[in-house]
């Protein structure tokens, strides 16, 4: 598994801000009530975040050479997936809230500008979700093999 990239990150995050635009503008077109701000899912994102790194920090120390409690590979490979999978998720959803925040600012001439700080309180939160995801990511890199064995064959 590759590390995520940034340009990953950016084409995800692109692709939720067009899609919330769009749906937003659609979905008020067609005479629905735009969706609030979010706050149980600001609330998951931020559980998230914290129980993504509770998993990572015992690869990160095991890695970082405190090797008293063995790592199970499959677990490590488990939280390196989830924490890639935050990673991307948290650009979608950046990406998302912030297109949610720009339709309701630029959509009604600022009158539900309360309602769009309230969306970059959600655009924090899953920002944060992508930070936290790339550094657990970081934390289950392999450590570098030993070059001196491989030598001396």
């Amino acid at each position: 598994m590759t590390q995520t990239r940034p340009p990953q990150l950016f084409t995800w995050g692109i692709i939720g801000l067009i899609l919330s635009f769009g749906f937003h503008y659609i979905w008020e077109a067609s005479g629905g009530a735009l969706p609030g701000i979010p706050w149980p899912a600001i609330l998951g994102m931020v559980i998230l975040s914290i129980v993504l790194l509770v998993l990572g920090w015992p690869i990160k120390k095991w890695n970082d050479g405190d090797r008293t409690r063995d790592i199970d590979p499959v677990r490590a490979a488990r939280v390196a997936m989830m924490a890639k999978a935050a990673a991307l998720a948290g650009a979608l959803l950046t990406g998302w809230y912030l297109g949610a925040a720009l339709y309701l600012v630029l959509s009604a001439g600022g009158i539900r500008a309360q309602s769009a700080s309230g969306m970059l309180v959600a655009v924090g939160a899953s920002a944060i979700v992508m930070v936290v995801g790339l550094i657990v990511e970081s934390y289950c890199k392999l450590p570098p093999d030993d070059s001196a064995g491989a030598d001396a064959a």
